[in-house]
């Protein structure tokens, strides 16, 4: 299917738009009304953050609609004229590259970014070695008839999954599933025990590249005041730690999924978590 985009400016007759908007506490000023034509003929109408079109284009707006589609199958128009022309904004400013964003207990573990579908990383031990072996604490469960295996919570504590280097040892995070993402960071609140006794079994797959694709919907800048952050600019978590904003912005992911790439280089997804 094809889809054709349109921007303009939200007018009064956008009644949802603006209603959403107003629940959200956003300014519709600082919105932009996309008209969506798919090729059945049908028109769709959503909005985005001026900004967020301004610095990320297409593939900012790929990852953050909320249509299905099959990925790879997009055939997108995007007619941003009218707004360009009256906000002056360049074509080189709509198009340009974002930067990589991605979690801070990340840092130094990740040998690629590219947005994608959504933000995707490909993760290294800080030699650079991408052959990683996967280790985990949970159960494994079968999702929607898929042949692989799935790393989920166990009935005791939330899943844990890291990497090893078989090479030098190197074990380091890809994700804690009580720690990590807004909702453990904002909402749920978990026995400092549990998180603690959290012993790791080898996931039965040879040393592979991992892949990560990482969830960025929140809209933490139009939402800050509702984080109440103080004068040093940083927020409290539900634990009572306090973290700089930025930090928030980079570590609240709301989804996460974990891919292994196979002997025959076909990307194997092993864990899918909704974190908001």
């Amino acid at each position: 299917m094809s889809f054709k985009f349109t921007f303009r400016e939200i007018t009064p007759e956008d009644t949802e738009i603006l209603r959403m908007l107003k629940l959200r506490n956003a300014k519709p000023e600082e919105h932009i009304c996309c008209e969506i034509l798919r090729g059945d003929g049908i028109t769709m109408k959503t909005w985005y953050s001026k900004a967020d079109v301004a610095l990320w284009g297409e593939d900012y707006i790929k990852a953050n609609s909320k249509m299905k589609y099959i990925d790879g199958d997009w055939t997108v128009s995007l007619d941003m004229e009218p707004w360009n022309r009256t906000h002056g904004v360049s074509s080189k400013e709509v198009t340009s590259s974002p930067s990589p964003r991605y979690p801070t207990w990340l840092t130094g573990h990740v040998k690629e970014w590219a947005q994608k579908r959504l933000p995707t990383v490909t993760l290294c031990s800080t030699t650079g070695n991408e052959l990683l072996e996967v280790w985990y604490y949970g159960d494994l469960l079968t999702l929607n008839e898929e042949p692989q295996l799935y790393i989920v919570p166990s009935y005791f504590a939330p899943e844990l999954v890291t990497a090893r280097d078989p090479e030098s040892g190197e074990e380091f995070v890809i994700f804690d599933g009580g720690r990590h993402g807004y909702d453990n960071m904002f909402c749920d609140e978990h026995d400092p025990s549990e998180l603690e006794h959290r012993p790791l079994k080898r996931y039965e797959i040879p040393a592979s590249k991992l892949v990560l694709e990482l969830g960025y919907s929140v809209d933490y800048e139009d939402e800050k005041e509702d984080f109440e952050p103080d004068e040093a600019d940083t927020v409290e978590l539900i634990n009572g730690e306090r973290m700089p904003w930025e930090q928030v912005k980079r570590d609240g992911i709301d989804y996460i999924a974990l891919y292994y790439v196979n002997e025959k280089g076909k990307p194997v997804q092993i864990l899918d978590a909704e974190l908001a």
